[in-house]
């Protein structure tokens, strides 16, 4: 069980060194952040971008060796440089630099040339508080904007994937709603019912229950003064958010009004990808990039 992102510098540091892939790498924040990676020594980046803007930030910030260029001022085409390299198992990451995140994800998804492995990409972030005792993993708050049941199924098999990539045996995963009880007129807590009817009859390696409110979920003083009786009740590992809005605005206020660190991974694709914002800290993007490691290697096949 991780009790904090820093954690993750810690684990990744064991991980044999990675090729990955960044899209228009003509950018100070990403340059930053594959710096602080490179120097942990756990990538090798391949920047795809405008050489010339690439080789003064190279400069600026001091990156060393290995590394290399590919020079292609073009969007789609930089796009397309990218997904033949993890097509053609040259890399092992994919990371978003300063493209449209539409163009980008237009080129993972391409019939001829795309790189999406699963039915559904989706993004997994964690975070970590000072305040609380644990990593939470949280889904999705960045790429599918109002899942039905099948496509929550498949956003929860992705985030417990992630969660065994990172050394749980048995994640604990909450559907979360504003209540705890199924309400006809609130269809998260209908989709929460339907998932938990789902899974019962199945072998599984997690345990699911739902519908919860946030509180349910990770406080055991909120589930002992509602007489909650649930495996995952005030010990959640995952949240598995209603839709698009809600997760987000869980990600963004839990980093920026609760002091939390996070990092976060779209999964789906034959590769992990890293597809962070501006607005992310360079801590954010160098933690998620090191979650992307991990995610492709998992614990059980890190170097001695």
């Amino acid at each position: 069980m991780l009790r904090s992102v820093d954690e993750l510098r810690i684990l990744a540091e064991k991980v044999n060194r990675k090729k990955i892939a960044v899209v228009f790498a003509h950018d100070d924040h990403v340059i930053s952040a594959i710096k602080d990676a490179s120097d942990l020594g756990i990538i090798e980046p391949i920047l795809i971008g405008e050489k010339l803007k690439i080789e003064e930030l190279i400069k600026e910030f001091k990156l060393l060796p290995p590394y290399s260029i590919i020079d292609e001022p073009d969007g789609e085409i930089a796009t397309k440089i990218a997904m033949d390299l993890v097509n053609d198992q040259q890399v092992d990451l994919l990371m978003k630099g300063l493209i449209d995140t539409k163009i980008l994800l237009k080129g993972v998804v391409n019939n001829d040339y795309g790189i999406k492995d699963a039915k559904l990409l989706s993004h997994v972030g964690i975070v970590s508080y000072p305040t609380y005792h644990k990593v939470l993993f949280a889904s999705d708050g960045a790429m599918n904007i109002t899942p039905n049941v099948e496509q929550k199924i498949l956003i929860i098999e992705a985030a417990v994937k992630l969660a065994k990539s990172l050394g749980y045996k048995m994640p604990k995963v909450g559907l979360v709603s504003a209540v705890e009880k199924v309400n006809p007129k609130i269809q998260s807590t209908v989709d929460a019912k339907a998932i938990v009817d789902y899974y019962k009859d199945k072998e599984i390696d997690f345990l699911i229950d739902g519908p919860f409110a946030v509180d349910n979920l990770v406080s055991m003083d909120s589930v002992k003064q509602k007489g909650i009786t649930s495996p995952v009740g005030g010990d959640c590992d995952i949240l598995i958010f209603s839709n698009l809005d809600a997760g987000n605005i869980f990600y963004k206020t839990s980093v920026f009004l609760a002091n939390g660190k996070s990092a976060g991974v779209i999964l789906g694709a034959k590769v992990p990808i890293v597809l962070t914002s501006r607005a992310d800290s360079a801590e954010a993007k160098l933690n998620s990039i090191l979650l992307a490691v991990l995610n492709h290697d998992g614990l059980s096949n890190l170097s001695n």
